[in-house]
C-alpha cells in the first residue's frame, strides 16, 4: 500500500480540528488498504504531521468507536475487516442472493418459528383483525459465520395459505423463493423504515455484541401487485459490520 495518503499536508491554518483532518487522511488510508494493512504508530503520526500525541489519540478514539480499527498493547493498530455493503434498502431481493453474489458465505439459523395471533403493530403493519393468525419466524443471518442480522419476520397465515410455510426447511432455502415457487406469493414492492436502537439482553446474545450497543434497526412491510401485504419483518443489524447504500432519484419537475 502506498503511504503518500498518510503525507498529506493537516492545513493548520483552517478552523476545522486538526484531530479530525487526521481521522479523514487514516479513514482514505484505510479504504484504500488490504485488510491486513496496518496504521502507523502513533510517534510517527506525530512525527509526519508535526501534532501532538494527544490529538493523534483522539483520531484513533474515534476511529476505533466507529469499528474501522482495533488497538491492543503491543501489537499496534490494525484495521478491521471491511463492513459489508447492503443494497437491501434498494434492492428486492433475498439475503442469501445478495450475499453470493458479493462472493460472501451466508448461513441461516432458525431460532423460532411459530403460528401466533398477532400483536396490535403486526396487525395494523398487514391489515389483519385480532382473530387472525400470523407466522412469526426469528431468524440469525450470519456471514463467514459472523452473527450479521437478527430478523423476526410474520407472515399472515391465511394467505394462499402461508401457514404451511413453517414446515420448510427454512435454514438452507430463501423464504423468498418459496413463497413464489411454491405459495404463489410475489412481492413486487415494500416500505423500510430505518433508525438506530441500542441492543437488548435478545439481541445482544445473538449478535454477539454488547447490550446497549448501538444496532441498525430496520422495519419491512411489503406487499403484492394488489397493495396487500403480506410481509412485516424487523432486522436489526450490527453497526460494527454493516453499511447501506441509498440511491436516491430527483423527482420531475411538473
Amino acid at each position: 500500500m502506498d503511504d503518500a495518503i498518510l503525507k498529506k499536508k493537516i492545513n493548520k491554518n483552517i478552523p476545522i480540528p486538526l484531530y479530525y483532518q487526521l481521522k479523514e487522511l487514516l479513514l482514505e488510508y484505510i479504504e484504500n488498504s488490504d485488510e491486513d494493512a496496518v496504521l502507523p504508530t502513533e510517534t510517527t503520526l506525530c512525527s509526519i504531521h508535526n501534532i501532538s500525541r494527544s490529538t493523534v489519540r483522539q483520531a484513533l478514539g474515534e476511529l476505533t468507536a466507529e469499528g474501522y480499527i482495533t488497538r491492543k498493547k503491543g501489537k499496534g493498530t490494525a484495521i478491521l475487516p471491511r463492513k459489508i455493503k447492503q443494497d437491501f434498502l434498494v434492492i428486492l431481493e433475498s439475503f442469501n442472493d445478495e450475499m453470493q453474489e458479493k462472493g460472501l458465505k451466508p448461513t441461516t439459523e432458525v431460532i423460532s418459528k411459530s403460528i401466533m395471533v398477532p400483536y396490535l403493530s403486526v396487525q395494523k403493519a398487514l391489515n389483519l383483525s385480532s382473530e387472525d393468525e400470523v407466522i412469526q419466524l426469528v431468524r440469525m443471518r450470519s456471514i463467514n459465520e459472523i452473527p450479521l442480522v437478527l430478523v423476526t419476520t410474520y407472515l399472515p397465515a391465511d394467505y394462499h395459505n402461508l401457514r404451511k410455510i413453517i414446515h420448510e426447511d427454512l435454514e438452507h432455502k430463501s423464504m423468498y423463493n418459496l413463497l413464489e415457487t411454491k405459495y404463489d406469493t410475489f412481492i413486487i414492492s415494500c416500505r423500510r423504515m430505518l433508525e438506530i436502537r441500542l441492543a437488548g439482553d435478545f439481541e445482544a446474545q445473538h449478535l454477539k455484541v454488547e447490550k446497549g450497543a448501538p444496532l441498525q434497526y430496520i422495519e419491512t412491510v411489503s406487499t403484492d401487485a394488489d397493495r396487500q401485504p403480506i410481509e412485516f419483518s424487523k432486522a436489526f443489524y450490527r453497526g460494527d459490520n454493516n453499511k447501506f447504500f441509498i440511491e436516491t432519484i430527483k423527482r420531475s419537475m411538473v
